[in-house]
């Protein structure tokens, strides 16, 4: 059996599993009601809002696109951007969803000679998380490039991290709790805001 096949059967075998019961605590605060309503409220304008955006902009971006387009010809110049009435700037950008080097040939055989010109190979390279700590890999990488050149070939960045430790025993121990207290009003330990789900 292909590793495809097998993913395929995992996946299917794994769809009928029981959805397990939430351990998450209840609390009943009435005096939070108030404010579970307005964020409620909030969500769905926020919701109905958004489907407006999609909405409306399916009809402004291929107009505008057209004019964008027929402006840039006019000129002779190419235009990112234009303004709408007054309102709302439409704007394109260098950006494109990466495309596999498979397509190479076939975008080749419609650009023709101008491949050089209009596409470029990117590559990137990045070592995978589990050699950074280990010690063994790390060495026979900087003994491979030399401790000299390293810096010129890798570009290292670090930072420290709380442990899951560290968050869970922040909310069980009060010790644990002033040590993150005291690390949060030094501005060295902040915590992404909680959220606020349905």
């Amino acid at each position: 059996m292909g590793i495809g096949n097998l993913l395929k059967k995992a996946a299917k075998t794994n769809g009928g599993a029981k959805k397990s019961k939430s351990t998450t605590p209840q609390i009943d605060r009435p005096d939070l009601e108030e404010a579970i309503k307005k964020w409620e409220e909030g969500k769905k304008m926020e919701k109905d809002g958004k489907a407006m955006r999609v909405q409306a902009e399916g009809v402004i971006l291929p107009e505008a696109e057209e004019e964008r387009l027929r402006i840039s010809v006019t000129d002779g110049k190419h235009h990112s951007s234009v303004r709408v009435n007054g309102k709302v700037t439409i704007s394109t950008q260098n950006k494109y969803s990466p495309i596999g080097t498979e397509h190479e040939e076939t975008i080749r055989k419609v650009v023709g000679d101008k491949f050089e010109e209009f596409f470029k190979e990117k590559t990137n390279v990045s070592l995978k998380p589990s050699l950074l700590s280990d010690e063994e890999a790390m060495g026979k990488i900087v003994e491979a490039v030399g401790e000299e050149n390293f810096m010129r070939f890798f570009e290292v960045k670090q930072s420290l991290t709380p442990t899951q430790a560290f968050h869970e025993q922040r909310s069980t121990s009060k010790e644990i709790y002033e040590m993150f207290e005291s690390l949060n009003d030094q501005g060295i330990v902040n915590p992404y805001k909680a959220a606020v789900k349905k």
